[in-house]
């Protein structure tokens, strides 16, 4: 299971502890702190040659067309 949080760090408080106590019970989780750059710029073309990049390197995967992306997105949700 994986939860995303984006808070500044004043606003950080025990509660948000709580919540993740709350969520995740007695499992072992792994929390890491980052800073955030506020308002960055895409670059379109810098963006289109990574995808490109990723394109090429999961060319040779094939996806079961029987497999229920919904369910599988709701199981990683939880």
């Amino acid at each position: 299971m994986q939860m995303t949080h984006r808070a500044s760090a004043d606003s950080l408080n025990s509660g948000f502890l709580e919540a993740i106590k709350e969520r995740f019970g007695a499992k072992e989780v792994e929390i890491i702190v980052k800073d955030v750059e506020d308002n960055k710029v895409v670059n379109q073309m810098e963006t289109f040659h990574k995808l490109e990049k990723l394109r090429r390197k999961l060319k040779s995967v094939k996806i079961d067309p029987a497999l229920d992306l919904s369910a599988l997105a709701n199981d990683v949700n939880l």
